[in-house]
C-alpha cells in the first residue's frame, strides 16, 4: 500500500472509517501519514480531516461547494434517518468499538413517520445503500429481503450532515414558513 492508493480512495469515498473492517489497513495507513496526506490535498483545496475517538474517522473535505456529493431527495431523507438512528444507538452502545445497526424494519418505521407519498421498497433501499456505502456511511450486512436485515451505520453520517449545515438548513425553513405564514395573513385582511 502507498500514500497514492490511499489518497485515490478519499478522493473517490470521503471517508475513511475505521469501523469498516475491509478499510482497517487503509485508516491506519492514512493515520500513520496524515501530513503526507495533507500535503497532497492542499493545493487542490482539500483538507484531510482525522477525527479520534469516538468517531475514529478520517474525512476529505473541500472548500468547494461544487466538489461535494449531490444526493436526490430519497438519498437526502435516507441518510437523515441513518443519522437519527446512529445518534439514538450510539448512546445505547459503549463508544469504544461499538458498532451500529439497524434493521430494515427500523428504518421504515421511522420513514413512515415522515408520511411521505412514495414507499420505500426494497428495490428504492438497495439502490440508495449502493449510494451511501459508496461514501462509506452505511452498509448493508444481510440481503434486505426481510425486516430484520441489518445494515451497519458507520458514524460518517454525522460529519456527512454536520449540527451547523442541519440547524442552518432549520433556520432558512423556519424563516421561509413564516414569510409564507405572513403573505397568508396579508391575503386573509
Amino acid at each position: 500500500m502507498d500514500v497514492r492508493e490511499v489518497a485515490n480512495y478519499l478522493l473517490n469515498h470521503c471517508f475513511l472509517p475505521s469501523q469498516a473492517e475491509d478499510l482497517l489497513e487503509k485508516h491506519y495507513y492514512a493515520v500513520n501519514h496524515l501530513e503526507e496526506l495533507r500535503r497532497i490535498f492542499k493545493p487542490l483545496g482539500y483538507t484531510v480531516v482525522y477525527h479520534s475517538a469516538p468517531l475514529k474517522v478520517i474525512a476529505l473535505v473541500s472548500e468547494y461547494e461544487g466538489n461535494q456529493a449531490k444526493l436526490n431527495k430519497y438519498e437526502s431523507i435516507l441518510l437523515l434517518i441513518f443519522r437519527l438512528l446512529y445518534l439514538q444507538k450510539r448512546e445505547k452502545l459503549s463508544l469504544d468499538g461499538a458498532h451500529v445497526v439497524a434493521t430494515v424494519g427500523e428504518i421504515q418505521e421511522e420513514y413512515q413517520k415522515l408520511g411521505l407519498p412514495r414507499k420505500l421498497d426494497r428495490i428504492t433501499l438497495e439502490a440508495i445503500l449502493r449510494t451511501l456505502k459508496t461514501y462509506n456511511l452505511a452498509k448493508p450486512l444481510d440481503r434486505l429481503t426481510e425486516e430484520e436485515a441489518k445494515i451497519e451505520i458507520y458514524p460518517t453520517v454525522i460529519l456527512a450532515l454536520p449540527d451547523n449545515v442541519l440547524k442552518s438548513s432549520r433556520d432558512e425553513t423556519a424563516a421561509a414558513l413564516d414569510k409564507y405564514r405572513k403573505a397568508g395573513e396579508e391575503d386573509d385582511v
